[in-house]
């Protein structure tokens, strides 16, 4: 007796552990599916969870249900064999689908509104046209934004054929993607390598923007512009810096406080040590400057994030991927460290100066920036078309040759800011991922899972022949839970942590690769 007593005990404590256990749910890889697909996972619609792909010409939604089995698949027949770029704008029960395409030199804006059955509803609407573009060119010239809390949708185009002026073309649009307003905004420029970018849109449709102005044996000076919703404001403030070098400026919008937040890493010498971070803090009512600060690292704090006896080079490796804000005014600047090795030569985050790693003028999305938020992505490694998809889509060789290149992505450091731009915390979550295969970057780096517990940063391991997805977890009140594990049975798969997206307060789609095809696991978390 005592012995069935015990086996329903032990029967019933492995039940409870799979019921609160993490999950993850593999679909199969359609026969349709070609090996140079390009993918973008939409979210969580009508109760499937939707996946836009494009074999060839053939351009599709694929519908798939909690046990991740394809349910359906409509042809976007709607769509002209050549697009652009495609964007999407979800919501619970439709989405929208905004594409450009060119006709002869007329570049095409269009959007077209697709039910929750996956079908098009309507006919696709021409919401803006732009001439005189070189046939072939294949330039994106509109582009999407969308503010945090989905209600404001905002098309622009950016017209810099006049030197000494810069004119931004914009529309803006409510939730259902009605016309709200349009506007024609000139801005005068500094000078002819005067450059706009991190485009953000925040709750109340006003655009924000970097002005980068090429000097002459200096750093681009920066200003923060600021395009009021209806057009009729231009202000733009000087981020005053006469002596550090800063090394891609993260524009972050905090729609609870009204504030935009700009970060940098920075060093005081060319090519010298990260030093610190820079910080410059924006009142968006008052349209004044709240704070400007540069916080050096202690070494204390440079421990924290590495291994390294030097604690001079602790952040040389790090690069910010984001910055979320908390209810209070602080923030969290969130970066990873990452490098290349090759066979031809070893280059720094330095030898992308100036403007730092990532600066790239043609960079609009602030939270999604198209060539990712690696170094190498700015020599031209790493690149994909459309800024999705599959490996294949980059271009490995650049213009150095044509090296071997190996990629590596570390740990993950938490550094922990108050409103006044006071360092409260560091945090690092510890992870070692090396790229096995040359000139391939698809299988490092992290995603994350954000909800009212915290946000969930999720990795791939592989170590000793098992292979797992890592959970840490940062509270919302600072505290860092490491180490859960979602042990992954079937050892055929890459996984690419990297381009995992979130469809649920819990839950999350990450693709995989088998046979150079592409296949999507749903992980819940519990």
């Amino acid at each position: 007796m005592q012995r069935l007593f015990f086996s329903l005990l032990v029967t019933l404590f492995a039940s409870m552990q799979i019921g609160f256990s993490q999950t993850y749910i593999a679909s199969t890889i359609e026969k349709t599916d070609k090996e140079n697909m390009q993918y973008e996972v939409l979210g969580k619609i009508a109760n499937h969870y939707w996946i836009y792909k494009k074999n060839g010409q053939v351009s599709t939604i694929a519908q798939y249900n909690d046990q991740m089995q394809l349910v359906k698949q409509n042809d976007l027949s709607f769509l002209p064999a050549k697009v652009q770029s495609i964007e999407f704008i979800t919501y619970a029960d439709k989405a929208y689908a905004f594409y450009q395409f060119q006709v002869n030199k007329t570049m095409v804006a269009a959007v077209a509104t697709i039910n929750g059955d996956g079908i098009l509803q309507g006919a696709p609407v021409i919401i803006d046209t732009a001439e005189n573009i070189r046939p072939g060119s294949n330039v994106k010239v509109f582009n999407l934004l969308q503010s945090d809390d989905r209600q404001k949708i905002l098309i622009f185009s950016v017209n810099t054929s006049n030197p000494a002026s810069i004119k931004i073309k914009t529309t803006s649009f409510n939730q259902q993607f009605e016309t709200i307003a349009e506007a024609l905004i000139s801005i005068s420029a500094v000078n002819k390598k005067s450059n706009l970018s991190d485009f953000a849109l925040d709750n109340n449709g006003n655009l924000f923007c970097l002005r980068n102005a090429t000097q002459k044996d200096a750093a681009p000076a920066v200003s923060l512009l600021y395009l009021s919703a209806d057009g009729k404001e231009v202000v733009e403030s000087a981020i005053i810096n006469n002596q550090l070098l800063l090394d891609d400026i993260r524009l972050k919008i905090d729609n609870k406080t009204g504030r935009i937040i700009l970060n940098s890493f920075y060093a005081s010498t060319k090519k010298g040590n990260v030093e610190g971070l820079f910080t410059y803090v924006w009142d968006i009512n008052t349209q004044h400057e709240l704070l400007t600060s540069a916080n050096r690292f202690t070494d204390a704090t440079r421990a924290v994030v590495t291994k390294k006896r030097n604690l001079k080079s602790a952040f040389d490796s790090y690069y910010i991927d984001r910055v979320n804000t908390q209810a209070d005014g602080s923030f969290v600047v969130v970066a990873e460290s990452a490098a290349t090795y090759s066979n031809r030569s070893a280059f720094s985050r330095w030898d992308y100066y100036w403007g730092g790693a990532f600066y790239n003028p043609y960079m609009f999305n602030y939270w999604n920036r198209p060539f990712g938020f690696y170094p190498w992505a700015r020599a031209g490694w790493g690149m994909r078309g459309w800024g999705w998809g599959m490996g294949m889509w980059m271009n490995p060789y650049a213009s150095f040759g044509y090296p071997s290149v190996t990629y590596n992505a570390n740990e993950i450091a938490l550094l922990s800011y108050d409103i006044k731009g006071n360092l409260q915390w560091a945090k690092t979550i510890d992870k070692a991922q090396a790229q096995s295969d040359v000139n391939v970057d698809d299988f490092i780096g992290y995603g994350s899972i954000e909800n009212e517990t915290g946000a969930h940063f999720i990795y791939y391991q592989k170590q000793k022949g098992q292979r797992q997805f890592i959970v840490n977890n940062l509270t919302t009140n600072g505290q860092l839970n490491s180490g859960t594990a979602i042990t992954i049975t079937d050892k055929r798969y890459e996984w690419m942590p990297r381009s995992l997206k979130q469809v649920g307060a819990n839950e999350a789609i990450v693709p995989y690769q088998y046979n150079n095809k592409i296949g999507f696991a749903k992980i819940q978390l519990k």
